[in-house]
């Protein structure tokens, strides 16, 4: 890896944690209101399929896989990040088990989270599926 690979990896999900971390500790609300949560999980899911992309793009490139069909990249960027919100909420879990933190106030907390993640991914996906298609329209209109 290159740092600037390194950089593109992570700066969308150390970006998103740095914006849940200030927003828990910074305001009371976080964890009164329901959005703030909902919104950090979602952006979390998006910023971890952006990482997903660029980490199978640089795999791709050193010819560890080839796929060429959008619908298995897609397939391998979503259960990236469905596999990073299962790890994360056991991060939630062992800080409130271990440090009295409140991360988990419930199994329904947890849920949506996840699913919050997984949207976040499915709208990475639309808007890679739309950008995919407008660039194939303009290629079409300059030939």
């Amino acid at each position: 890896f290159k740092i600037k690979d390194l950089i593109k990896i992570l700066i969308s999900p150390f970006l998103v944690f740095m914006l849940g971390y200030s927003l828990e500790i910074g305001s009371a609300s976080y964890h009164i209101l329901w959005w703030p949560n909902r919104l950090v999980h979602f952006l979390g899911g998006l910023s971890i399929a952006v990482a997903g992309y660029f980490i199978l793009n640089l795999i791709k490139k050193r010819k560890l896989i080839n796929t060429s069909n959008k619908a298995i990249d897609f397939l391998i960027i979503f259960l990236f990040v469905m596999s990073i919100t299962v790890f994360w909420e056991f991060y939630e879990f062992l800080s409130d088990k271990y440090f009295y933190t409140h991360a988990q106030p419930s199994v329904d907390d947890t849920m949506k989270d996840q699913f919050m993640g997984g949207v976040g991914a499915i709208f990475f996906g639309i808007s890679w599926l739309f950008a995919s298609f407008i660039g194939k329209i303009k290629k079409k209109l300059n030939s």
